[in-house]
């Protein structure tokens, strides 16, 4: 549940801080998003490199065989 004030009785000052928390949490939820993209390009940059590695090592696999030299 939620309690409803009245922003006419709340002194000025006070309102300064909400705007100040306000900010804050803007800060925070730009860099929490941030850190989610880094994690997710993480992970992309990751699976490409993984594979990558795969193909090479099925192209040395292949190198082994007489029949696929080139």
């Amino acid at each position: 549940m939620s309690t409803k004030i009245r922003v006419e009785k709340i002194p000025s000052e006070d309102m300064d801080d909400w705007e100040d928390d306000l900010l804050e949490e803007e800060e925070f939820i730009k860099h929490k998003k941030r850190n989610s993209f880094n994690g997710k390009r993480r992970k992309d940059i990751e699976d490409v490199l993984e594979e990558r590695r795969l193909k090479k090592q099925i192209s040395y696999s292949f190198e082994d065989i007489p029949e696929y030299r080139v």
